[in-house]
């Protein structure tokens, strides 16, 4: 029973491998479901059984087919015939889905991206199985696509790459759901070699001319407008709000461990200054120091666990002291505790 659970909590956090599985457990419900003649004209496509008839009532004759047959189109088989092709657009998607959140996380991403990649297979899957049985309605529907309007502009290109995917996938669920799984299959086989290889890079120059680049790059840098002006504009500018805020706690924490002089009791009692907890056990001495934070502090919060070569931790905190509280009192306190090495506030 452990090694299922270990092999399960492997696959959930490990996409490439979940990816994998899921492809593998999905084409092998599709070949279970190949046995079905019911199933075999759905998932191929082949639709001439189900069109071959005068239409279905209010659509008209069939668009897709030039003969003409005895048996209308049922609304049972409308019915089937479209949630077929939206379940597997959907199956088909998800993939797509995680492969696009593993290879953008380092850079971030929209989330209406990700859930576009999932809810638009299925809706112009059912749109092309509808329209399919009525040239009139193929019309209509361009002509209302003609007259909405949208307005979403995407930050990468690669996301509106993805936007087409999802769109051929439902194109081709509709039709045949096996040309859905090979554009799904091979797709993210494309995208992860590229992702894998860092493909494109830019390549690194030899000689006299990638001597001077580096020279004028390294006296950019050292002033510090220059600087500051390149990490914003190739860095920051592509950055989530969420990824800010870390980068912001992260330079915070290095310019307090920095400082030369130790803050005082007042300066602690007007803005956060950090505190550095060592231990051999961090998550066990966060009980222990925590604990006495109500007591000196304003306000608090983790910022995050350094990891020494020694096999020590260092548990750091921005805190804010009380303004009966004093710094020298806070330090005994912590000291005092026994999963505690040593306490310091910069």
């Amino acid at each position: 029973m452990t090694d299922n659970q270990g092999l399960l909590s492997r696959i959930g956090s490990n996409v490439l491998l979940r990816t994998a599985v899921y492809y593998i457990a999905l084409f092998g419900v599709a070949a279970l479901l190949w046995q079905l003649p019911q199933a075999q004209a759905v998932i191929s496509g082949s639709m001439d059984a189900l069109l071959s008839g005068s239409g279905f009532p209010g659509l008209g004759t069939p668009s897709s087919v030039s003969g003409v047959g005895s048996a209308p189109v049922t609304l049972a088989t409308l019915v089937s015939t479209v949630a077929a092709a939206m379940i597997g657009a959907v199956a088909l998607a998800l993939p797509v889905a995680w492969i696009y959140a593993l290879t953008r996380h380092k850079r971030g991403y929209q989330q209406s991206v990700v859930q576009t990649l999932m809810v638009l297979p299925p809706l112009v899957a059912s749109v092309v199985v509808l329209v399919k049985y009525s040239l009139a309605l193929a019309f209509g529907l361009g002509a209302v696509v003609a007259a909405v309007r949208f307005r979403n502009t995407l930050e990468d290109s690669k996301d509106a790459v993805y936007i087409f995917l999802a769109t051929a996938i439902g194109l081709a669920a509709a039709v045949q759901l096996p040309v859905a799984a090979v554009i799904s299959v091979v797709f993210n086989l494309i995208v992860l070699a590229l992702w894998k290889t860092d493909f494109g890079k830019m390549a690194s120059y030899e000689g006299e001319r990638a001597k001077r680049r580096l020279e004028k790059t390294a006296a950019a840098m050292r002033q510090t407008g220059s600087f500051v002006a390149m990490v914003d504009n190739e860095l920051f500018e592509k950055m989530t709000p969420e990824q800010l805020e870390l980068v912001a706690d992260r330079a915070w924490r290095r310019r307090r461990k920095l400082e030369t002089e130790e803050p005082d009791d007042e300066e602690m009692q007007r803005r956060d200054v950090l505190l550095q907890v060592k231990t051999n056990d961090p998550e066990g001495s966060r009980v222990e120091v925590e604990a006495v934070f109500d007591e000196f502090l304003k306000k608090w919060r983790v910022g995050g666990v350094v990891h020494e070569k020694d096999g020590t931790h260092i548990v750091e905190y921005a805190v804010q002291l009380k303004k009966t509280a004093r710094s020298a009192d806070l330090l005994d306190a912590l000291n005092a505790k026994s999963q505690v090495i040593g306490a310091e506030i910069k």
